[in-house]
């Protein structure tokens, strides 16, 4: 079971980002980052460049974070991304629900092991 403890590794999940414009990336990344709050030492940032063909941050998923007053603005892609989740199998879950309930999300497979899950997806902007 996740725990709200922030130093516990369980509700982390690391997020990569690619196949992509950069600009569809922070998109993406900005959007969890402000659902999910960042936890001390997860290092949560954006990390690329002009040739970076991957983004990625690490998420505290332990407590999502508390909805704002009124409803946040659609997030809309300008094409399709891939979107790589990896961490325990409830901490990827929340993070895969928060993506369907913004956008248009396609499993594309997952590996799990046996405590942590890795799983590919396929987001696109719902039309």
């Amino acid at each position: 079971m996740d725990s709200q403890n922030k130093d516990n590794p369980v509700a982390e999940v690391v997020v990569a980002v690619g196949d992509c414009s950069e600009e569809d990336a922070r998109a993406l990344l900005d959007l969890l980052e402000r659902s999910f709050p960042a936890g001390t030492g997860s290092g949560s940032a954006v990390q690329g460049g002009q040739a970076a063909t991957v983004w990625s941050a690490t998420l505290d998923v332990a407590k999502p974070t508390e909805p704002a007053e009124g409803p946040a603005a659609p997030v809309r892609l300008k094409a399709a991304a891939r979107v790589t989740l990896q961490g325990s199998p409830r901490a990827v879950e929340r993070v895969q629900a928060t993506l369907a309930g913004h956008f248009d999300v396609e499993d594309m497979g997952a590996v799990s092991g046996d405590q942590e899950r890795e799983i590919g997806l396929r987001v696109r902007s719902r039309s």
